[in-house]
């Protein structure tokens, strides 16, 4: 898509303009997205409704005699972009979208495609790091019952810390624990709580319905399916480990003491000599 910077002074030349926003190109453009949606180790895509409000602005700033049918064609995109999530999930819209402010339907809009196309494999990831960390006490004691377990040895227990001690046992076993969420009956309502803060959860929750079982059907199937399964449970381990040490590191940066009990007075480095405050502490 091209910049619009020059003016634009005839419905001829705003009409060609706006013609190149046409439903099949945005639904296209959507759907091939949502095709390539899974990304674990690649940088999220561009959020698609961002794009289209920085080019509708150009052109508003452009032409803004040309106002209303350059807010309608932005509002008829974005709930084109609405309807192509809502099919390729099984999902309802539940809200007029006629009756919202172009703004607010566009921060709908964009929150959206956030949540189910440019980030979904960063939401999904973040949701079983999250889900796993709020019920650390529940997953570590159904651990405790079963016999099944990879049962921890002391050549397996890391030099760093956790935050809990009980992450030790479940990182151990942390692919039983994945493997088994797969089979949970998490309803969207809940997804969309560990997905979104409080103002945005009251809105988007308000405003879709789940006709099918989201949560097993586009989350869920990818621990199900080989293709995908190694690198999604790869990438949920690495963070998982980050998330469950960044704490103690942190803490023990801030503490932690130089051992100088061993240390021969006559043989200081230079550098630490001429500034004894100044001694870093390799962890």
């Amino acid at each position: 898509m091209n910049n619009y910077t020059g003016s634009i002074d005839t419905d001829m030349g705003i009409g060609m303009i706006l013609s190149n926003f046409e439903t099949s190109w945005v639904m296209n453009s959507v759907s091939d997205s949502l095709n390539m949606r899974f990304r674990p180790f690649e940088q999220p895509m561009p959020n698609f409704p961002d794009i289209l409000n920085r080019q509708f602005n150009m052109i508003l700033s452009s032409s803004p005699d040309y106002r209303d049918q350059i807010i309608n064609t932005a509002v008829e995109s974005n709930k084109e972009i609405i309807q192509c999530i809502c099919d390729y999930y099984n999902l309802s819209f539940m809200a007029d979208p006629n009756s919202m402010q172009p703004l607010e339907l566009y921060s709908i809009t964009r929150t959206l495609y956030d949540i189910f196309v440019s980030r979904f494999t960063d939401y999904m990831i973040n949701f079983y790091i999250t889900y796993i960390m709020n019920n650390v006490d529940s997953i570590y004691a159904y651990l405790l019952t079963d016999d099944s377990i990879r049962k921890i040895k002391e050549k397996d227990i890391p030099v760093k810390s956790y935050i809990d001690s009980k992450f030790l046992l479940i990182h151990a076993n942390l692919n039983k624990i994945i493997l088994n969420m797969s089979n949970y009956d998490i309803p969207l309502s809940e997804l969309l709580k560990y997905f979104l803060d409080a103002p945005a959860y009251a809105k988007i929750n308000e405003c879709i319905q789940d006709n099918g079982d989201i949560y097993k059907n586009h989350f869920a199937i990818y621990l199900q399916d080989n293709r995908y399964m190694s690198q999604l449970l790869t990438c949920i381990k690495l963070r998982l480990q980050y998330k469950t040490q960044e704490a103690f590191d942190i803490t023990s940066m801030v503490t932690a003491k130089p051992d100088i009990s061993a240390v021969d007075p006559n043989n200081i480095p230079d550098e630490i000599s001429a500034n004894p405050n100044n001694v870093e502490v390799e962890l």
